[in-house]
This record gives C-alpha cells, sequence and structure tokens, in this order.
C-alpha cells in the first residue's frame, strides 16, 4: 500500500459489477464523483454500529420483552392510543 495525502493509504479492493456501479452511483449523488468518500461513508456507518454494540453491552445487553410491550412502546412513539379493552362479559347462552 502507498501512502496517500494526510492519514489515507491506497489499497485495492475486489467488488462485483453491480457493486461497482451501486457505490459510483452513490458517489455522483452524494461526494461529487469521488468513490473514496463513499467507503470512508460506510466505514463510519460501521464504525458508528461497533460504538453502539459497545453501548448496549456496557448498558448490559438487549433487552427481553413481550410482543404486548413491543406494541405499547412502538404505540406510545406513534403516538397511537392503546386499543380500548371491553369490561363488559359476554353473556352466556343458559
Amino acid at each position: 500500500m502507498s501512502q496517500r495525502a494526510g492519514m489515507t493509504q491506497k489499497i485495492s479492493v475486489s467488488v462485483k459489477k453491480d457493486d461497482l456501479a451501486l457505490l459510483r452511483k452513490r458517489a455522483r449523488l452524494a461526494h461529487g464523483g469521488n468513490v473514496s468518500s463513499v467507503i470512508a461513508e460506510l466505514i463510519a456507518r460501521e464504525r458508528e454500529q461497533e460504538h453502539l454494540a459497545q453501548l448496549l453491552e456496557l448498558l448490559g445487553g438487549p433487552v427481553t420483552m413481550s410482543e404486548s410491550e413491543r406494541e405499547a412502546i412502538d404505540r406510545e412513539i406513534l403516538g397511537i392510543a392503546a386499543p380500548r379493552v371491553s369490561k363488559r362479559r359476554k353473556r352466556s347462552a343458559a
């Protein structure tokens, strides 16, 4: 690997043709055509994910919750009222 400007290094990477097309498209849309910037963006996202995993571990790991608890949290986040539960009992056929 040869030394590049600043702290970067040049590398050689083999990717599928369609993956390269995707990288180039992202480079055109977001980085003025600079594929290296797309790679740097992907690395930054991976670093973020690693930090989130470390934080989750520090906080004691993932929490197990029931489906009803998960739904209640989703409703709270979305500002949706909880479904009303009827307190009336059905009459039994006698």
